[in-house]
């Protein structure tokens, strides 16, 4: 794991899962995702990597069935411009208060930060709501709407996070850039909400 990602991770696991609030007025996503972005809800399949963690699902990591280190298939992630071959476990601590993964995009370069660097984790939580509220610091955004439900979006530092609840937990989606993040992160948000958009197909209500 790189140090950016380390340090994408520390702020993941603060801010990760101590986000959600009002959910405000909600704009809809227009147009039809692609057909691999479509793919029906399956059971859950292995991790692609053996834990180095005890207890990483645990009573605060066990609100939702989602696993988002094993939803996808390779061609949906390159789809998303993202490079299924970088996936590494997000906790890095036994028992974490989430669990989920890091990638990078398709070409990120270790040796000049230059790329996206994303992370999907989830944290038992009440509601997005209730979230929201705890991280009423951030300056969240209209909630976009996907497949009736609601993503909340706010940005912080060089990233953009993604967030929709999922039965007695939230989905937590990052995408950053370390080096010369977009203005107003808005790149940065299109990628982490298209992610979001993918997972909330997956991912039960």
């Amino acid at each position: 794991m790189t140090r950016r990602h380390r340090g994408l991770l520390a702020t993941t696991a603060a801010t990760g899962l101590v986000i959600l609030g009002t959910a405000g007025c909600a704009t809809a996503i227009s147009g039809e995702p692609t057909s691999a972005l479509w793919s029906p809800r399956t059971s859950p399949k292995p991790l692609p990597f053996t834990p180095t963690i005890k207890n990483r699902t645990n009573d605060r990591t066990n609100g939702t069935t989602f696993e988002p280190c094993s939803a996808y298939t390779d061609t949906e992630l390159r789809t998303l411009g993202i490079d299924p071959a970088t996936i590494s476990d997000a906790a890095q601590v036994d028992s974490a208060n989430y669990r989920g993964c890091h990638w990078q995009s398709i070409g990120y370069s270790t040796a000049t930060g230059k790329g996206i660097l994303y992370s999907q984790i989830t944290g038992d939580e009440k509601s997005l709501d209730t979230y929201k509220r705890k991280y009423r610091m951030l300056p969240w955004q209209t909630d976009r709407i996907v497949n009736r439900r609601s993503i909340a979006v706010a940005t912080e530092n060089d990233y953009c996070l993604a967030v929709f609840a999922s039965e007695a937990a939230v989905v937590i989606t990052r995408a950053g850039q370390p080096v010369n993040p977009s203005p107003g992160r808005t790149v940065e948000c299109e990628k982490a909400i298209a992610f979001a958009s993918l997972a909330i197909t997956k991912a039960p209500e």
